[in-house]
């Protein structure tokens, strides 16, 4: 039952952020203990996408592939993902995006989870302040690279 919430502010438009934070992709690229992302299939609705996501999380010998469902909103201002498979009991984060200006934006990154393998919960609620700064941080310094 680890959960956090984040908020920044940040030189980047709301469409970057919302952009950068959609491209699942991309995450095995930046993301500290994401060994490998791969968007299974994507959805168009009236008001939204949903992609389906498999991501392959872990350390050492411990690596995990969980599945997840990401819905995004078309006015570039949320995306919320919450599991379907994996090594979650439950899973669920979501981003908020403000704009502004057109250079700037609020961000506010929530997350809950509770892994349901004992051991790498017990571990994970003893490091999960560490591994959010690092989470929140990588999406900051990827940002800094492309843009």
């Amino acid at each position: 039952m680890p959960s956090q919430k984040e908020e920044k502010i940040v030189p980047f438009s709301q469409q970057q952020m919302f952009n950068l934070v959609a491209d699942v992709d991309k995450y095995e690229d930046f993301l500290p203990w994401c060994n490998s992302s791969k968007v299974i299939s994507e959805e168009s609705r009236d008001t939204d996408d949903i992609m389906i996501a498999d991501l392959e999380i872990g350390y050492d010998q411990f690596v995990y592939t969980y599945r997840s469902e990401i819905l995004l909103s078309k006015d570039y201002d949320l995306i919320k993902v919450r599991n379907l498979e994996g090594p979650f009991k439950y899973l669920s984060n979501e981003w908020k995006f403000e704009a502004i200006d057109e250079n700037n934006c609020k961000i506010n990154f929530e997350i809950d989870f509770e892994l349901n393998i004992k051991f790498f919960d017990l571990l994970m609620k003893k490091f999960f302040d560490l591994a959010f700064k690092k989470m929140v941080d990588a999406f900051l310094e990827r940002a800094n690279e492309i843009y």
